[in-house]
């Protein structure tokens, strides 16, 4: 067998977890080594890792003794290849640089699409499920012009400001990649299901370090946190009641040496509530995109409009579209003052307008009032 399909079976052992593989790694040089050792050696470090503990003891010694036929670890590997899965173990030179950062490293981690570049700034942004629409606006504007600006987007995927930064990237033709609290074939929360395959489409990537099958239980969430951290060179809080589970995030970023931005807002708002008091702890503030791709481009200003979606159904339109849609940003504008600056007539106005809008680029908020949609 390959090094890659002894990594295979030991990361895929059940009841053999992270803390388990790195006390029999401090015994056998290897998974080969371990995988090849005879089976009392094994209950005999078994029996010092767990202790007295003939339960778990028997338990784990079955998953690492009856899990090692070699044509079922070859078969399954190449299974999830064939599903579009990449399996890349620590011994791997595809294993992410990002995760020197850890002292915790996962032994294994599966990839769905593709891994964030190392030669590409990466900008984690995260923060509350039920976030505002405050939040979800902030988030989809700070996504959006860093997309564009080829930052990659990393995120969790929850519901919320997650899904808003990962969805606003894509909608400007950017990357963004997401780290999973489950197993990589679980879609978590179901309502993402699409947006999981669009991340894949649109050339960005899924991640996890649990096994297939893996649940999405409690404490793997904030677990994975760390990852999403050390894929980041910036973390943004977009909004965070306090003790909410989007703090792990900064907490690890903190420690692997990251710099960590929030979004202020009002003091009596309980969601902006940890934002604010990360910023009076030392975190940078967020005032305005721009500003912040200042700061991480170190340029001046940026004043480059987000363009639209390459997989756009409008993409190949003339360019009177993209005239229409670069004058609109977040606040409403009237039709009348986007004829003043395009310089367009008004029956063409209107039905560039309504492509727009049914394309899903843009909204009407009132009579003849129009904005980018979030």
């Amino acid at each position: 067998m390959t090094r890659e399909e002894y990594w295979f079976w030991l990361c895929n052992c059940p009841d053999i977890y992270q803390q388990d593989i790195q006390r029999l790694l401090k015994v056998f040089d290897s998974p080969e080594e371990l995988f090849k050792a005879d089976s009392k050696v094994i209950a005999k470090e078994l029996l010092k890792i767990n202790g007295p503990d003939p339960s778990l003891n028997r338990k784990q010694l079955a998953s690492l003794l009856n899990t090692r036929g070699e044509d079922e670890i070859k078969r399954n590997l190449e299974k999830r290849k064939n599903e579009g899965v990449s399996f890349v173990s620590i011994d791997s030179p595809e294993y992410p640089k990002h995760f020197d950062v850890l002292t915790d490293k996962p032994y294994a981690i599966y990839v769905k699409g593709k891994l964030p570049e190392d030669n590409k700034i990466s900008v984690g942004m995260v923060g509350a499920r039920n976030c505002s629409g405050y939040g979800k606006t902030m988030a989809g504007k700070f996504a959006k012009a860093l997309a564009v600006n080829d930052v990659q987007i990393i995120s969790g995927m929850a519901v919320g400001i997650d899904t808003v930064s990962s969805r606003s990237a894509i909608i400007v033709g950017g990357k963004t990649f997401v780290v999973l609290g489950s197993g990589i074939d679980y879609i978590y929360p179901r309502e993402n299901i699409e947006l999981y395959y669009d991340i894949i489409f649109h050339g960005g990537g899924i991640i996890s370090e649990y096994p297939f099958g893996s649940k999405p239980i409690g404490w793997q969430f904030p677990h994975r946190n760390r990852l999403i951290s050390a894929f980041s060179d910036y973390l943004l809080i977009m909004e965070a009641r306090k003790q909410s589970g989007t703090l792990t995030t900064a907490e690890h970023a903190l420690r692997q040496g990251k710099d960590i931005f929030a979004l202020p807002g009002r003091v009596t708002d309980s969601l902006s509530e940890s934002c604010n008091t990360l910023i009076s702890e030392g975190a940078g503030m967020l005032s305005t995109p721009e500003h912040f791709i200042q700061y991480i481009l170190g340029k001046q200003k940026q004043n480059r409009a987000p363009e639209l979606n390459p997989q756009s159904p409008i993409l190949n339109t003339d360019q009177k579209v993209r005239l229409v849609y670069s004058v609109l940003n977040f606040e409403p504008k009237i039709v009348q003052q986007v004829m003043e600056e395009t310089h367009l007539e008004p029956e063409e106005t209107a039905e560039i307008l309504m492509e727009l809008e049914l394309s899903g680029l843009i909204k009407e908020v009132g009579k003849d009032y129009y904005v980018r949609e979030d």
